[in-house]
């Protein structure tokens, strides 16, 4: 669907409903999304992946409340949690696939 999206759609403005529902690699399909140069309105539940967003608009009873510039800080955590979901998705593989989990990482690369 991501790729869909991307690739043949013509639209620039994208509406996505609750990504982190879809059972799919979310940043992947974010960073595919905006490398095709789409206007990428989420709607999410998920605090990390709001993190990921340059604005965040606030919505309570209908209406819009606030509109927040996510902070260096913010991307900062964001990234931080992302990578330890992605980390815990790759030793969940290791174990589905027989391997020997021998040690656990405490800290995530820097953003790049």
């Amino acid at each position: 669907m991501i790729s869909d999206v991307a690739n043949i759609s013509t639209s620039p403005i994208i509406l996505i409903d609750e990504i982190e529902n879809a059972g799919i690699n979310k940043e992947k399909a974010m960073q595919i999304l905006l490398e095709e140069g789409k206007i990428v309105l989420i709607v999410t539940h998920d605090p990390v992946l709001a993190f990921n967003t340059d604005k965040r608009i606030v919505i309570k009873n209908g209406g819009i409340v606030k509109i927040l510039k996510t902070t260096l800080k913010e991307k900062g955590i964001g990234h931080y949690f992302n990578w330890l979901g992605n980390y815990g998705l790759d030793i969940r593989e290791k174990i589905r696939n027989g391997e020997m989990i021998e040690k656990v990482k405490l800290f995530c690369e820097p953003i790049k």
